[in-house]
């Protein structure tokens, strides 16, 4: 097995741990008798996943993104000079 192909399979074993199925399953088993307790309450497998599934959301509202974003930073005139991302205009700090 090529050393990236390993690599991949941590990742994936990471975001979806061994078991993970049979956890959701009992957890929703669960809630239909009465447990109020969601189901990365009750299992780690399941707690994982929602901590990596929390961390990719804070990733993606750490940088701007979008297609306006990137019309506007693809534009051809306009305010030129002007860093959209750090607000900076002709190498100075705006105020």
């Amino acid at each position: 097995m090529p050393y990236e192909e390993y690599l991949k399979w941590i990742t994936f074993f990471r975001r979806r741990p061994v078991g993970w199925r049979e956890d959701h399953r009992t957890a929703l088993l669960m809630n239909a008798a009465g447990v109020k307790a969601k189901g990365h309450e009750l299992f780690a497998s399941l707690r994982l996943m929602k901590n990596v599934e929390d961390d990719t959301k804070m990733d993606d509202r750490a940088v701007p993104k979008g297609v306006m974003l990137n019309m506007m930073m693809s534009a051809k005139g306009g305010d030129k000079g002007v860093n959209l991302i750090g607000g900076k205009k002709n190498g100075k700090k705006s105020s």
